[in-house]
């Protein structure tokens, strides 16, 4: 009986325990589905941080390319959310100083603009991300010739070195001279007999356009120099010149400067004639916005110019009629072939991005629509067949840009490009703004540029 007593006792007992433990159980079930949810949040919240990459370019945000590039960033947020574009539209000629500045202080953008002429010179200080693995899970390919057959043959030529490639070509140029037509009827020229072949035709026939009030000032120039521009539009000036005289600004490993030759006097000579024969007035030129609005709005009649231009003017300047600029060769002496030049810009990644692969991304994909850019803004994306598209259609005189690239060569190759062309801009503004002696000035000029070539 006592045996028997104290069973419903344990019986108790069993039954407490048991729901002690069920209850404990239960409390740890909810505290694990707490944690795991908490932990879904998290990883929720981590893909979906927002990422927020920097991006300079060069050019006018209320232009062709500006507007564009705002419908780009406006696109690819769209498809990819948790990246963000800051974009900075910086003037040329204040970029060219704040980029190498920013990345000095280790402050540069994740992906800015850069022309080829600086390839060696950011190679030398690291600045750039090499188009590598990262790059290529962007692009959607395995390997770099993969890769390369997205791009029209020899365009990714340009941004190689040391066996890496860097950048995504966006902006391809041909440069030649461009003519203003009503211009030229309006001085009873014909455009198409009378446009200059040789340097003497260009003054023979700026002396019938330029204008000048009853002063005698120049109200119109035929002529003008980009001034406010970079090194690069000075180059295109003179090296072209230099070249049909069968000359070089650098001897061939790039050791010594040759500016101070008979040849480089001699284009020295012919850029300053334009002054010296009245149909340029340097006051003019000295304050003037050569080729945004300069020449598209009828201040000066003929410029150096690429086959960017006009596309690029009929859409910045609806008013102004189609047709009314045309392509030429450029200028050169009897007996040589024209020294046409061309450039190019690619998109690079900084080497100390943190959001490589995102600037990467976004690169790839404003770079993927070569028709629809000739058709928003004139400039050439070479891509794999960019020039079979519907935009490339509308680049008015494309079979004469196709034909010129026989005489052409990049523009001012040098390894060591700022060293050269600076110390040759000063020169130039020198000798044609202030009248400085050509062969004093350039004999100096180019023992500041051996000094350089030799550091």
């Amino acid at each position: 009986m006592p045996v028997i007593g104290r069973v419903p006792k344990i019986k108790n007992i069993l039954r407490r325990v048991s729901m002690k433990r069920f209850v404990m159980f239960l409390l740890l079930s909810v505290l694990s589905l707490t944690f795991v949810f908490a932990a879904g949040q998290k990883e929720e919240a981590k893909t979906e941080e927002v990422v927020r990459i920097k991006w300079w370019n060069h050019m006018p945000p209320d232009g062709a390319q500006g507007r564009a590039f705002r419908v780009y960033i406006e696109e690819f947020e769209r498809e990819y959310p948790n990246i963000k574009v800051e974009v900075e539209s910086i003037p040329h000629r204040d970029y060219i100083k704040k980029l190498p500045t920013a990345i000095a202080a280790g402050e540069a953008p994740d992906l800015f603009g850069m022309t080829y002429r600086l390839l060696y010179e950011y190679h030398v200080n690291g600045a750039m991300s090499p188009v590598d693995e990262v790059a290529f899970r962007e692009f959607g390919v395995s390997t770099i010739e993969e890769w390369k057959e997205q791009w029209a043959p020899g365009t990714l030529d340009a941004y190689m070195v040391d066996g890496n490639y860097y950048g995504l070509p966006w902006q391809f140029n041909i440069y030649s001279y461009l003519i203003n037509t009503q211009h030229f009827r309006e001085a009873g020229l014909d455009p198409e007999k009378d446009a200059p072949k040789f340097w003497d035709d260009v003054y023979r026939v700026g002396k019938k356009l330029v204008k000048k009030d009853a002063s005698g000032r120049i109200t119109r120039q035929a002529l003008s120099f980009p001034f406010v521009h970079s090194a690069a539009w000075y180059m295109l000036e003179l090296e072209p010149i230099i070249r049909e005289l069968d000359g070089a600004i650098l001897n061939e490993d790039q050791t010594e400067c040759l500016i101070n030759s008979e040849t480089g006097i001699k284009a020295m000579e012919e850029i300053k004639r334009r002054f010296d024969e009245g149909i340029s007035d340097k006051d003019i030129a000295a304050t003037l916005d050569y080729y945004n609005t300069g020449f598209p709005t009828g201040k000066i009649s003929m410029i150096v110019g690429g086959q960017w231009g006009p596309p690029r003017y009929y859409i910045n300047f609806p008013d102004v009629e189609r047709g009314t600029f045309k392509a030429i060769p450029y200028p050169t002496y009897p007996g040589k072939d024209p020294a046409i030049s061309t450039t190019s810009w690619a998109w690079v990644v900084y080497s100390q991005s943190p959001h490589k692969a995102e600037a990467w991304r976004f690169a790839n994909y404003i770079t993927s629509f070569p028709s629809r850019n000739l058709l928003l803004t004139g400039d050439t994306i070479p891509r794999a067949g960019w020039s079979e598209t519907e935009g490339a259609k509308t680049i008015p005189q494309s079979e004469f840009w196709e034909e010129m690239l026989q005489y052409a060569k990049p523009l001012a190759n040098f390894k060591k490009y700022s060293e050269v062309s600076e110390p040759l801009k000063r020169a130039m503004q020198e000798i044609l703004l202030t009248g400085k002696d050509i062969k004093t000035t350039l004999d100096r000029v180019k023992k500041e540029i051996d000094i350089a070539l030799q550091e």
